[in-house]
């Protein structure tokens, strides 16, 4: 850590500042520390990029989007707070006490290989952490991943998806580091999806392993021409690693592993175990032993951070084709890399670079990740979809709203309660992997959930006024443990801050409330007790969940149970959807509203002709998507309640779900894609209405939604 320049600020928001930790091209980051003590690193972003719009709603963005991954059990660096409005935006993230992985192997050597086996197994549940959320990181490099006593954790103090939307690089750039970046990242100006993050983490792991470059030292150009030429040197990487880092450098991204790949490959999750100095051969030295703070230093780092001006694609890369049809060999002669060596690619330092970025990814890939086919010209748009397969379960999806289920973290399985009240796994081929009965005589079961630790279902049985059950399965469907709730009536359950919470009423549906957090053992780790039962969906947003309760309150709690936001409301509370700055949620009885609420629950507008269900969409032209209380008409809304665009009208839709610029939604009979200006993409027709409307489930290019009886999986195709 260094000490504090004369321009340095000495407060950032609530915090004070204590000393600086680095720069970029971004900004500067601070060591901060909050009125309780808590520790954090402090992004203050640079003056010339506050001043430009376009920046600051990529950043207002993707700092939503970064606060939705992080802490427990992901092996990233959460965001605690942010000011994408200030006069310079400011992101804060928790303090990881730990070198980064750069600076421990120039001063340490390279890691032993049972601590690179801990490092991939820890990165590939971070990056399915943030492609679960919709997101790419995008620049995953030795210096964003800092090795904790408890563990690694990915960081990233920039956002490319907002510097690429500045002034210095509307015009095709990318960002990353050199020597980690992709070749599609290269070739494609930018438009990646999931798989060049594990070509950046193979790179990271062949660092870890051998202590050097993979693709060597050099001019900017030349080390990116080896990239393109899969010039790399695997010299010291262990013998049994290197079939896993040679397919994360695959050049063809649907070849790579999946991020879960890659934890199996190398053992299995790293959770449990590790102590001080896990990355070292010897052990923690005597100092850190004793708890000395090792602070994040400001040197010189090896890895340049440039923007690598796009000019034109290196080769057309094939899209999506039918499995019978082979790639095309895309790649491109030696001759025309040189071409672009020496003129085509214009590398500039741009510095602080990485981010979380929204997905458009099929599960061979998009953006160049597909295998044959012809070439899709940037910005076209999916304008067809096709059922691929059906599944069959005797009857709809079992739940009473929501999504019809729940896909795993790396979107390979689906998982949904047939109508007989079992719970299915079904691969993306669409056949049962498995089917569990996981409480006998069960008249509900809510649709899964996810942690580290297995998947989590609450249940009731047939005979009240019986409690109902938390029940934990293993990711083979074998019930690891039961846990009784406090009464029969309670929510979906929600995974906050790691641990699975629960919403009931303490004994009637219409008295008191409990909210309970289980963490993986089923241990009660904390619970919070409210005037009112929870009536609707739990929601997680940041750092707060909120629930809807009886008594016409919304309430918003922390980790812990305490509850700073507390909203009283005019008729019964529906489920909220949260942005940066605003929480709305309607009411229902006669007088139906929508009210939008400051984040400390204060009203700030209410406006009758809107009360209906809504989700957070942050898109760069509105904030929400819902659907009016008739059913009738799907809006887009900003923070402020204005009305942007209205579709439909005169049939019933589900609650919408935004992937990748494009809104997905059920109808009676069909599975409609619109654009973010409401117009319709594609529409296809997936069978009769199951009875409840059901948000359909979207990873990449296959859309699942729910049916009268089952589940239909559609094929987008452009």
């Amino acid at each position: 850590m260094q000490a504090l320049r004369t321009t340095d600020p000495r407060r950032v928001g609530p915090y004070e500042v204590r000393g600086r930790l680095g720069s970029g091209g971004m900004g500067e980051v601070y060591l901060a520390e909050s009125r309780t003590g808590l520790r954090l690193a402090v992004k203050v972003v640079r003056a010339e990029y506050a001043q430009d719009r376009t920046f600051r709603a990529r950043f207002r963005q993707e700092v939503r989007a970064a606060q939705t991954v992080g802490g427990a059990g992901t092996y990233t660096a959460r965001v605690v707070d942010a000011d994408p409005e200030g006069e310079r935006p400011w992101m804060a993230t928790e303090f990881v006490e730990g070198p980064n992985l750069r600076d421990a192997v120039l001063d340490g050597g390279p890691l032993p290989e049972p601590a690179v086996r801990v490092l991939g197994a820890a990165l590939g549940e971070a990056l399915g952490a943030i492609h679960a959320r919709g997101m790419v990181h995008r620049d995953l490099k030795p210096s964003n991943i800092l090795l904790a006593p408890d563990g690694p954790r990915v960081i990233d103090f920039g956002i490319v998806r907002a510097l690429e939307a500045t002034a210095m690089t509307r015009t095709g750039a990318i960002v990353g580091s050199v020597g980690y970046v992709s070749p599609e990242q290269i070739r494609n100006g930018g438009k990646v999806g999931p798989s060049s993050d594990v070509f950046s983490l193979g790179a990271v792991l062949a660092y870890a392993a051998s202590g050097r470059e993979p693709f060597g030292e050099g001019q900017d150009s030349v080390i990116l021409l080896r990239i393109l030429t899969r010039d790399f040197d695997l010299t010291g990487v262990p013998r049994e690693l290197l079939p896993l880092v040679e397919a994360c450098l695959r050049e063809e991204p649907g070849q790579r592993p999946m991020p879960a790949d890659v934890v199996a490959a190398v053992g299995g999750s790293p959770r449990g175990g590790l102590r001080p100095g896990w990355y070292t051969a010897a052990g923690p030295g005597p100092e850190a032993s004793q708890g000395t703070e090792i602070w994040l230093p400001e040197r010189e780092s090896g890895e340049r951070e440039s923007r690598v001006e796009y000019v034109a694609p290196v080769a057309e890369t094939p899209d999506v084709a039918p499995p019978e049809v082979e790639a095309a060999d895309g790649r491109p002669s030696r001759r025309g890399l040189l071409r672009l060596a020496a003129g085509g690619v214009v590398v500039a330092g741009a510095g602080g670079a990485g981010a979380w970025w929204w997905l458009g990814q099929s599960e061979t890939g998009s953006s160049g990740e597909g295998k044959g086919g012809s070439a899709k010209a940037p910005g076209s748009v999916a304008r067809k979809a096709s059922v691929n397969w059906t599944y069959k379960a005797g009857g709809p999806p079992h739940v009473a709203g929501g999504a019809g289920g729940a896909l795993s973290v790396d979107g390979r399985t689906l998982y949904f309660v047939g109508d007989d009240g079992n719970l299915r796994a079904l691969g993306s081929d669409g056949k049962e992997r498995w089917k569990a009965t996981v409480f006998k005589g069960a008249s509900f079961v809510t649709r899964p959930v996810f942690t580290a630790d297995g998947i989590f279902v609450a249940v009731v049985s047939d005979t009240e006024p019986e409690p109902g059950r938390l029940i934990a399965l293993s990711a083979e469907g074998e019930v690891m443990w039961t846990r009784e709730l406090p009464s029969p009536f309670f929510q979906q359950p929600a995974v906050f801050r790691g641990n699975v919470v629960v919403g009931s009423s303490k004994h009637t549906i219409d008295g008191a409330g409990i909210v309970q957090a289980y963490d993986g053992r089923g241990k009660v780790r904390w619970y919070a007790e409210l005037d009112g039962a929870p009536h609707e969906e739990l929601v997680v947003a940041g750092d707060v969940l909120y629930v809807p309760c009886y008594d016409n309150h919304l309430y918003g709690i922390r980790e812990g149970g305490a509850t700073p936001f507390d909203a009283p409301l005019d008729g019964d509370v529906g489920r909220p959807a949260v942005s940066s700055d605003t929480v709305i949620v309607s009411t229902g009885n006669q007088a139906a509203e929508l009210f939008g609420l400051d984040l400390t629950g204060r009203l700030k507008w209410r406006e009758p002709d809107l009360a209906g269900s809504y989700v957070p969409a942050n898109a760069d032209s509105f904030a929400f998507l819902g659907v009016t209380d008739t059913g009738a008409a799907l809006k887009a809304i900003t923070a402020r309640g204005d009305v942007v665009w209205t579709y439909g009208g005169g049939g019933a839709f589900s609650d919408p779900v935004l992937v990748d610029s494009t809104v997905y939604v059920r109808t009676d009979t069909e599975v409609h894609a619109l654009d973010l200006r409401g117009e319709l993409l594609w529409k296809a027709t997936v069978g009769p209405d199951p009875g409840v409307l059901l948000t359909p489930l979207v990873h990449g290019r296959r859309v699942y939604a729910g049916t009268n009886k089952g589940i239909a999986a559609l094929d987008v195709t452009v």
